[in-house]
């Protein structure tokens, strides 16, 4: 017998839910059998300069903000 485990918790305990025509249900998480866990997609196109340009703009407000509380 081929014992089909969640992609999700890997749990082995399936039951078939009718609510869904028949399909096998994970008891332990409640996803269906056969959808995996979503996660993030790595994507290589990491763009430092972005970050950067983040921490000008933050550094900018925060001394326009320190020059109007001086003045």
């Amino acid at each position: 017998m081929i014992v089909s485990r969640c992609f999700v918790c890997g749990s082995s305990n399936l039951r078939a839910d009718r609510a869904l025509s028949g399909r096998l249900v994970c008891t332990s998480c409640g996803n269906p059998y056969g959808v995996r866990k979503a996660g993030r997609k790595n994507i290589n196109n990491f763009i430092p300069f972005h970050f950067l340009r983040q921490y000008w703009l933050f550094i900018s407000i925060l001394v326009f903000a320190f020059i109007l509380v001086i003045i």
